[in-house]
């Protein structure tokens, strides 16, 4: 496969960038060529260094005498902006090392060293933020106001505005919302246009319509006239079947019979029925169908077919409608514009700016204050930009605002930067972000500006990151991909790659997975399969390649093994991330998935949001049987049935179940019913007592769900099911900083269940440091592997591929209005212009946008491709070779005679034969068995002091205690005492009353003093000066483990104090009962308690892996402690006082 590298050589790399910013590896370069006042524009090809490129300039400018507090660098997310600090930090402190040490060069980048953190890193809505909060009054916001909305907070905040124009529009113009009707839409069909609009506030929506109400009359009566004939022929009902036109005629039939068809929008109902039965050419008409035993209309449907049909669709029906959907379009955003306007004045008003509308009000108090704009120009002198391309195009205003030599200018094409005021770096073939909103047509305009005012435009073509063969691959492939004519005005042109990595051996730096046919081409099918030979490659080449699978064709490419991190699976799409995953799961390989905002999915967070609407609303009967039902009881419909005709109520799950009810029933479903009520109790008063972002860790452990999916019968899921778990954790404790309560939080979790918000899972790899890679392309920008799959090769295309159109020379949205969902999607009433080009243009707005989105997915590829370091493989589907997201380089890998990964290990067949249809009882049999499954539970929780009795440990000292909301506030108060380190206001009687009221204990002066009391003796004794001395301390610690057995444990509890010293650890369990009389001086092994405490150092031991010395009991009603050393056997421990305590 190998050739000689073809770039063109004649560029000279090298010298641009001693230009631009000299950089070397090994040593601090010279400045003697370096252009600190010259304004550059970097293309910069994959692979080049575009951030060193941009760093080694911010040095050079320091070097060369820029104060540091005069640059601003701007990227595009947080991570970049901190990993570009570091750099710059870093190549810093690199050149201070090696500049000479009383040189001039040394002292600058000394001080820039000292003073750092005054240069600007970071993204331009930071910056925006940061120019808005000094100037709040000239930008016409509130000093307060918040900078960039969450997309909840925008969401809730957009539709509460879209409401208000509502209400707002029926109360006070009644016949607007009626003339709406007329057009056969209700307001709720415009939500999702609404929204469309509001994604481009600083564009109007572009129309085209005729004047008045287009007259549809004689296109209806030309229908009607069709369907008088096809009543006439209408034939009997045929085995074979009615064809599509059959049916638009019977659809036609109904409607005339209920609507009469008498106004505008039923006419036009009328003519879409019939809209897309023919093309220009021919009918959807299947002559077969016309033929039955008493009506032969074969003659007449072939007439139908090639004449009638198309002739009434291209002719009457299609310009009809083409106006009148024309004409809905211009009533709808006249009708829609307004509520877009109310969320820009709502969001103006209440200081809640969106990241849009932090570029915009930035730009606006540039362009239209000159003073400020001269004072922001003296404090950011030198402006750097990385990945221009991906930028929203207000952005280049913002630039071009910034570096005027002329303030009052007020058209941002007009202005000319000052000298050295700007560089930018980009690369106009990996800009694939133009559903954000980037732009290439304005990255090429800021180019071309720059060189009209006296800057530069260059190249980078050096590539650091891929051998040469992957090089010269890609060459060849985007080479002719790019350069596609009927593309030429909307892409990026290619330039060779010059590689910096060439191999002395015959390599095969590009492989191919040619995958077999799969039955019907089922994408997920095909995907499997693919996952599967992916994974086997992955394994031989981490075992070192001793298999064969992991190596190159003279078996070096892995022969000292691999790692995990080399290898990155890049789908194009997120919808299948799921299958490779698996894949790597069956075979024990660690991953990370990125992009697959599949958190919706996991069944653990169903479970949770079932038990949180249940506790929320006890009274809400659905939500109780759906909780009852779910995985956390596992309740069947017997055990509902018999529950209800018990007299169980599900409205009242916050109570205890009655114990008429409990002995009425069986005694294993009694003690689930008992269980489950008591679970949803307790979560009941966490939910009460506590904020979202403490409880959830707690919550989440009493349920034993993070132990039960770390756990699950199918220990290949392990991984990802705790992940997801772990995520929602973290995804509750975002929403708790943005200050929602458990409603709003349950609200937010419920639509991600819904699939309304996505949200990534991760896996208990997520962040670690050797784990496969796996992800859509959109995810991988600035990302490298040794080794890169494209994976998931075929897919079926579904719903409009294109649904609105951008003129920015115009100042316009083409926006048609697009109904229904998913497959289901088209659009329905577009301006004139969408579908048909007009006004003298060569092309419809619809296919000027199709055809930039075909640019774009040449770009994606690109992406792709160029992130492989030393193995590129494409996954291939031959059965269909001009369908799917990798098929254009099909064509290059046959060119280039590229490589098969070899096949480890025989593949099963896809083509299995058809198996007979199985008898019923067999699938009743496996449908019971299943349900029968289902009903028990996956695994089961205890308690830590149930170990393996049958039922828990019951026990008090006394006959009468203070009551349980009692000693859950004095264990409050003791955590508060440990965690603090100190007493105070910890023994103070007006804490202790809150304390107390807090968890529903008696609120009285006895009870006050009892407490305080209880927690003055604890300080007072010599337990609370050997926790002092420890050198580690825990208070209120839970802990979980799980227990293998043949319906897998979590087993829980909570230790309520823990120490080491001396490397020995000492556990204490603190007991509120009424100690009568003389207070025990030894408890026997036999006692509850002494048995609980044994069973707390066994499972701490099995937590923490470290041996339990020492086990005591603090009775707070005495002042005393009790104390023993545990041992393996459960009989032998016995407490005692000692004098020391």
């Amino acid at each position: 496969m190998s050739a000689p590298h073809s770039a063109s050589s004649t560029y000279d790399d090298a010298a641009v960038r001693r230009r631009i910013g000299p950089w070397q590896e090994d040593d601090v370069p010279t400045l003697s060529a370096f252009e600190p006042d010259t304004n550059f524009f970097v293309r910069a090809a994959a692979g080049s260094g575009k951030t060193t490129a941009l760093v080694a300039r911010m040095v050079a400018l320091v070097r060369s005498g820029v104060p540091v507090e005069d640059l601003t660098a701007i990227t595009f997310t947080r991570k970049a902006a901190g990993e570009m600090s570091k750099r710059f930090y870093e190549e810093l402190r690199r050149a201070q090392t090696a500049l000479p040490a009383e040189g001039p060069q040394r002292r600058r980048v000394t001080a820039a060293l000292r003073d750092a953190q005054q240069a600007f890193i970071g993204t331009i809505h930071a910056f925006c933020a940061r120019l808005l909060r000094e100037r709040p009054i000239a930008a016409d916001l509130p000093p307060g106001f918040v900078a960039g909305l969450e997309d909840r907070e925008e969401r809730e905040l957009r539709d509460r505005a879209w409401q208000d124009y509502l209400q707002t529009v029926r109360a006070d113009r009644p016949a607007r919302m009626e003339a709406l009707t007329s057009l056969g839409l209700e307001p709720e069909d415009l939500d999702a246009y609404f929204e469309r609009l509001c994604e481009h506030p600083e564009l109007d929506p572009y129309v085209n319509a005729p004047d008045t109400v287009p007259d549809l009359t004689q296109a209806a009566a030309a229908v009607r006239a069709e369907l008088d004939a096809w009543q006439a022929r209408c034939p009997d009902a045929l085995p074979e079947g009615r064809d599509d036109a059959m049916q638009a005629f019977d659809r036609a039939e109904r409607l005339i019979a209920q609507t009469g068809v008498e106004t505008p929008a039923q006419r036009a109902e009328l003519l879409e029925l019939f809209a897309g039965v023919a093309d220009e050419e021919s009918a959807d008409v299947t002559l077969k169908c016309w033929r039955g035993p008493h009506t032969d209309a074969y003659d007449w449907a072939r007439t139908l077919r090639d004449e009638h049909l198309p002739a009434l669709v291209r002719d009457v029906v299609q310009p009809a409608l083409r106006r009148w959907r024309a004409y809905v379009h211009e009533e709808v955003v006249a009708f829609v514009r307004p509520a877009v306007e109310r969320f820009a004045s709502l969001r103006q008003a209440e200081g809640r700016l969106t990241f849009h509308d932090l570029l915009a009000c930035t730009r606006d108090l540039l362009r239209d204050h000159p003073g400020l704009r001269t004072t922001i120009q003296e404090r950011h002198p030198r402006l750097l930009v990385d990945e221009f391309q991906d930028t929203d195009p207000l952005q280049a205003e913002l630039l071009f605002y910034l570096t005027s030599r002329n303030p009052t200018e007020t058209t941002w094409t007009d202005c000319r930067p000052l000298p050295g005021s700007l560089f930018i770096v980009g690369d106009d073939k990996q800009s694939i972000y133009r559903f954000r909103r980037a732009d290439m047509e304005v990255f090429e305009a800021v180019g071309e500006r720059i060189e009209d005012t006296g800057g530069e435009a260059v190249m980078l073509t050096k590539n650091f990151r891929s051998l040469d063969v992957i090089c010269d691959w890609c060459d060849a492939a985007f080479g002719a991909l790019f350069d596609d004519a009927d593309l030429m005005d909307r892409q990026a042109t290619y330039t060779p790659f010059d590689p910096q990595r060439t191999t002395e051996r015959d390599v095969d730096g590009v492989r191919r997975i040619n995958l077999d046919k799969v039955r019907g081409n089922w994408g997920t099918d095909i995907a499997a399969q693919d996952a599967g030979r992916i994974a086997r490659f992955i394994q031989g080449a981490r075992d070192g390649g001793r298999s064969g699978r992991g190596a190159d064709r003279h078996g070096a490419l892995f022969a000292g093994g691999a790692d995990y991190s080399d290898f990155l699976i890049l789908t194009r799409t997120k919808s299948r991330l799921s299958v490779y995953a698996e894949a790597l799961a069956e075979r024990g390989i660690p991953y990370t998935v990125t992009g697959s905002e599949d958190l919706g999915e996991a069944a653990e967070l169903k479970a949770l949001v079932d038990l949180l609407t249940c506790a929320l609303r006890p009274d809400d009967e659905v939500a109780c049987v759906a909780y009852l039902k779910g995985p956390l009881v596992g309740a069947s419909d017997d055990d509902l049935y018999r529950f209800s005709r018990a007299g169980g109520e599900f409205g009242r799950m916050h109570e205890p179940v009655p114990a008429s009810v409990l002995e009425a029933l069986p005694h294993e479903t009694a003690q689930r019913f008992e269980e489950a009520f008591g679970h949803l109790r307790a979560a009941r008063r966490r939910l009460h007592e506590q904020r979202p972002g403490v409880a959830i860790e707690q919550l989440i452990d009493d349920l034993g769900l993070l132990a039960g999916a770390a756990h699950p019968p199918d220990a290949a899921e392990g991984s990802l099911r705790a992940g997801r778990v772990l995520r929602t954790i973290t995804y509750v404790q975002d929403l708790a900083a943005q200050g929602l309560g458990w409603a709003e939080v349950l609200d937010e979790l419920q639509r991600v269940v819904d699939g309304e918000e996505e949200v990534d899972g991760m896996t208990l790899e997520t962040g670690g440091d050797d784990a496969v890679r796996v992800m859509n392309v959109h995810q991988a920008k600035g990302l490298e592997a040794p080794v890169v799959f494209l994976a998931d090769p075929y897919s079926r295309s579904g719903g409009p591929s294109v649904r609105r159109h951008l003129r920015r020379e115009a100042g316009e949205l083409v926006a048609p209005i697009v109904q229904g969902s998913g497959y289901r999607e088209r659009v329905t009433h577009p301006p004139l212009g969408w579908e048909r080009p007009v006004d003298g243009r060569d092309e419809s707005f619809r296919e000027s946008e199709e055809r930039h989105e075909a640019a774009e997915e040449r770009r994606l590829l690109y992406v792709a491709a160029t992130r492989a370091q030393n193995l590129l493989v494409v996954s291939t589907y031959p059965e269909k070779p001009d369908d799917g997201p990798w098929a254009p380089l099909y064509p290059h890998l046959d060119a280039a005679d590229v490589p098969e990964l070899g096949r480890p290990d025989a593949e099963p067949s896809s083509d299995r034969p058809e198996a007979p249809a199985p008898a019923l009882t067999d699938q009743r049999a496996g449908r019971d068995a299943q349900l029968e499954a289902q009903s028990r539970p996956s695994y089961r929780t205890e308690s830590v002091t149930d170990g393996d009795r049958a039922s828990p440990v019951r026990s008090s000292l006394a006959s009468e205690g203070y009551g349980e909301a009692f000693g859950s506030a004095i264990h409050q108060l003791l955590e508060q005492c440990v965690r603090t380190g100190r007493p105070t206001p910890w023994t103070d009687e007006s804490v202790a009353a809150s304390v107390l009221e807090r968890t529903g204990a008696p609120n009285t002066p006895d009870a006050v003093e009892r407490a305080t009391t209880m927690v003055q003796r604890f300080l007072d004794s010599r337990v609370w000066a050997r926790v002092q001395a420890a050198d580690r301390v825990y208070a209120e610690y839970p802990i979980a483990h799980a227990v293998r057995r043949e319906t897998p444990v979590v087993r829980r509890g909570v230790i309520d104090l823990a120490w080491r010293a001396d490397g020995r650890w000492t556990l204490v369990d603190h007991k509120t009962d009424r100690v009568q009389g003389r207070p025990p001086e030894t408890l026997s092994p036999d006692h509850a308690y002494v048995q609980q405490l044994q069973a707390y150092a066994r499972a701490w031991t099995a937590v923490v892996n470290e041996p339990v010395a020492e086990v005591g009991l603090w009775l707070a009603d005495a002042g005393t402690h009790l104390f023993g050393e545990p041992t393996g056997e459960e009989q032998s421990l016995s407490l005692g006082r000692r004098a020391a305590d």
